[in-house]
């Protein structure tokens, strides 16, 4: 239970708190994209940092994200269920589910980011987001493992598979795959594929670097750290972050702008402080 007793809590304290709740919060409205929750979270600081009762502060962030959060609209309807995206959903169960079940949460988690960032394409594009979606990180599975970039070889099998074109560029570049190839000498073999830059390559990315590894909605630092810690320095997705963490960041903060833009949402703060 969160106490309403003004106690003194000392400014890194109620960071710390804020941090804390941060991530519970992301975790619980896995309906609405981590980048919102966390600009919520830091437009309420701003307004309350300078309130005389600190110890109020964390509890009134949590109630402002709240009421945003209740207020973010529903997924877009009608993007779940189409031939193409049923037919990756059905792809990466099977390639993914059993043997490599957390890579299917994560696939499954990044999915479900999809059908919530796809209201920032035309919809033309929508269901070809959530298909590259689910099917991603299709390259790990151990029979289409070949050059070892799994982008690269997912990619490979979608198109003798006769995924669209798009879908198959799409995953072979996604989040900084290029850099990747590079370090691993396989530049000229994912060049195979086309790397179109803009909204909907952007959305991908997104989606992937606010998804943890099990599937959960996380924030782009806290997915930049748990990679790096989970793969070791000497690892090459590792190495290819010194090359394009900021084209990460940039796709991150592009799409982000545009949910910002196009969603509706309100951040009451009607609670007052009274001091002395």
């Amino acid at each position: 239970m969160l106490t309403t007793e003004p106690v003194v809590v000392r400014p890194r304290e109620a960071d710390e708190r804020i941090r804390r709740w941060e991530s519970r919060l992301v975790r619980e409205y896995d309906g609405v994209p981590p980048s919102l929750v966390h600009e919520w979270i830091e437009r309420a600081r701003a307004r309350l940092g300078g309130a005389r009762v600190r110890g109020f502060v964390p509890l009134l962030v949590e109630r402002a994200v709240r009421a945003s959060a209740r207020d973010f609209p529903a997924d877009v309807p009608g993007i779940s269920g189409t031939p193409l995206t049923s037919w990756a959903r059905s792809t990466a169960s099977r390639l993914l589910a059993q043997r490599l079940p957390r890579r299917w949460a994560h696939s499954s988690g990044v999915a479900r980011r999809a059908e919530q960032v796809a209201r920032v394409l035309p919809v033309e594009e929508q269901d070809l987001l959530v298909a590259a979606a689910w099917l991603h990180d299709i390259g790990y599975a151990d029979e289409l493992v070949d050059t070892g970039l799994h982008s690269l070889d997912g990619a490979r099998y979608l198109l003798r598979a006769g995924a669209p074109q798009r879908v198959c560029d799409l995953v072979a570049h996604h989040s900084g795959a290029a850099a990747v190839a590079e370090v691993l000498g396989l530049a000229d073999q994912l060049a195979e594929f086309g790397d179109a830059r803009g909204r909907l390559r952007d959305a991908l990315w997104y989606c992937d670097m606010t998804t943890g590894p099990d599937g959960q909605p996380t924030i782009l630092d806290d997915r930049l750290a748990e990679i790096r810690q989970r793969r070791g320095p000497d690892d090459p997705v590792v190495r290819a972050l010194e090359i394009n963490v900021d084209e990460r960041r940039s796709a991150v903060r592009r799409i982000h702008r545009l949910l910002r833009r196009t969603t509706e949402w309100r951040q009451p703060l009607r609670v007052r402080l009274e001091a002395g």
